[in-house]
């Protein structure tokens, strides 16, 4: 695939997901062919936000809400970004030297991610009962390529923080308890949980994805609300190209483990 058609990817990793989990592989596999050269044709943006400026917004929101002990410590934390699709918040924050991690079931995707840091061959990948492992040559940033929702031991109380662009509010309502559980098992305790929805001024109980999302539906019991706290609302993050909806933030903290 030419880097000039990567480049279009439009957040497909949820599509994605939600089809390998409710249509046979064979007609999934022919369901997902139509739907990815949608993408590659420039579908809609309701996902895709390229400007850098709102990547520094949440890796700023992350830092600031971050309990780590120390200036040094969060210089240098460990970023998870579930369902990343090709999204350059990963690039962001790994060339401002944090250690980041991406999991998506899209190759392509994470093909595109791959080429914002540079040369290809810059780039080992395994094969491993988790699904197939890239790893960059600093160290410091590892892309898994599979199902999000498989429990991977070797994530388990490892990161400092998570960016969770737009991927809760695209999940329909019967995946987001594993997912969140997901998410818990992976954050360390006092782990900061950075997440953007969208908040629809008109049509909220409209079919998703995106799904309108406010507080009381992160916080359900059988969402965070079992594992986490809400420590802020930070209204609206940046500007988005939708007048019926606005890009809206929240940061969660991980509780201590009993």
């Amino acid at each position: 695939m030419r880097s000039s058609s990567v480049a279009r990817i439009l957040f497909p990793s949820i599509l994605l997901l939600l089809l390998f989990h409710f249509i046979p592989l064979q007609a999934f596999s022919m369901t997902w062919k139509a739907t990815w050269q949608d993408i590659l044709n420039g579908g809609p943006r309701r996902w895709k936000v390229d400007d850098i400026a709102a990547k520094q917004i949440a890796l700023s929101h992350i830092l600031e809400h971050s309990v780590a002990p120390s200036d040094s410590t969060r210089s240098s934390m460990r970023i998870l970004c579930p369902l990343a699709g090709d999204d350059t918040f990963v690039h962001y924050a790994w060339s401002h030297g944090h250690d980041v991690v991406a999991i998506d079931i899209v190759p392509e995707a994470l093909e595109a991610m791959r080429l914002q840091f540079g040369a290809a061959e810059d780039w080992t990948f395994s094969m491993t009962d988790e699904g197939t492992l890239w790893k960059h040559k600093s160290g410091r940033a590892s892309l898994y390529e599979g199902d999000m929702m498989m429990k991977r031991n070797a994530l388990v109380n490892y990161f400092d923080a998570v960016y969770d662009k737009d991927s809760f509010g695209a999940l329909t309502f019967d995946l987001r308890s594993k997912y969140c559980e997901r998410l818990s098992d992976y954050l360390k305790d006092n782990g900061t949980l950075y997440v953007e929805v969208k908040n629809k001024t008109t049509g909220r109980d409209e079919q998703g994805p995106p799904f309108h999302v406010e507080k009381q539906d992160l916080m359900e019991e059988s969402s965070f609300g079992k594992c986490f706290e809400h420590v802020v609302s930070l209204g609206e993050v940046y500007k988005i190209d939708w007048p019926t909806a606005i890009q809206t933030g929240r940061v969660l903290r991980r509780v201590a483990r009993k």
